[in-house]
């Protein structure tokens, strides 16, 4: 069954697949959550560690999954999702839709959402998209008067300079006196660099990863009027604009330049980010922008199948 077969009252069945990392789950999962935003939809989330698909269930167009209610429409992250998408669609005739550049080609799914530091080919079924989609809505109670600092680590495209990080934080700080500010660490950041924080951020709450529960990032986002975080943690940055306040970028030594250091420099550019030396000369951070990609996609989605109903906004 195909979307378009489905009745306006019928919710589409959604295959959400999953493959034990959460930065691909959270991707779909910001898909779906926007689709139910405008369509009635069912979700199912299927785990491929457990219910795997290989090559020899395409190609005996088998499917082992036999419990649940046919699908609409299958969505997936990760390259290991990519056989998965493919045997159902081809088994059951659902819209296959692919969260990435995937690394079989593209043309065999129905649509792909790739982020445009990846590049992709332009084509109708393809939307190119700010970054990688995220569960994160945008807020409707920012508070100018709360701040929150998301610090990453140490990567491979990232150095870490604890003395620099130090001083542009403190800086923030004290040209914000009025500003109730919470810090978090990672499980990326030194721990030497938690203590140095502590010790510098005395009017600040300071986290460790370790402190924090399952969604706190997601639920300070809702209310922090105003976000730094440390250029590194790419995946924090936007879900922080996708929160909808206005965001800093804390700077970290590069240790290589590519398509993702090339598209922070393009919000950058844009005045969708601001850059800690630009803060510096201004004291100002840009203005908040309208960052929802995952919205954005789920009305492209709907508008490519018919389904888009304008009175749904």
């Amino acid at each position: 069954m195909s979307l378009t077969s489905s009745s306006p009252q019928s919710p589409l069945i959604i295959w959400q697949f999953v493959d034990g990392k959460p930065g691909h789950e959270q991707q779909s999962l910001g898909l779906v959550q926007a689709l139910s935003r405008y369509y009635p939809i069912h979700t199912i989330k299927i785990d491929i560690r457990q219910h795997p698909l290989g090559v020899m269930d395409w190609l005996l167009k088998r499917l082992p999954l036999v419990d649940y209610p046919m699908p609409d429409y299958i969505v997936g992250a990760g390259h290991r999702t990519h056989l998965a998408l493919l045997t159902v669609k081809r088994v059951t005739q659902a819209k296959a839709i692919v969260l990435m550049k995937p690394s079989l080609p593209v043309t065999w799914f129905d649509y792909a959402l790739i982020p445009e530091h990846d590049s992709p080919p332009e084509h109708k079924r393809i939307l190119a998209t700010r970054g990688v989609l995220n569960a994160v809505q945008p807020s409707t109670k920012l508070q100018a008067q709360k701040g929150l600092m998301l610090l990453g680590g140490p990567s491979k495209r990232h150095g870490w300079d604890e003395e620099s990080l130090s001083q542009q934080m403190l800086a923030v700080i004290l040209a914000s006196p009025e500003v109730a500010w919470q810090i978090s660490t990672s499980r990326r950041t030194p721990e030497h660099t938690l203590l140095e924080i502590r010790h510098i951020a005395t009017n600040a709450k300071v986290w460790s990863a370790d402190e924090t529960p399952s969604g706190w990032v997601a639920a300070q986002l809702q209310e922090a009027g105003q976000v730094w975080v440390t250029e590194d943690s790419i995946s924090m940055l936007y879900e922080s604009l996708t929160a909808g306040g206005q965001v800093g970028v804390l700077s970290v030594p590069r240790l290589q330049t590519d398509r993702i250091t090339d598209s922070i420099d393009g919000l950058i550019a844009q005045q969708i980010l601001t850059s800690f030396d630009r803060w510096q000369e201004t004291k100002q951070l840009a203005p908040a922008h309208d960052f929802c990609e995952a919205d954005k996609a789920a009305r492209w989605l709907l508008e490519q199948e018919g389904l888009w109903n304008s009175d749904a906004e």
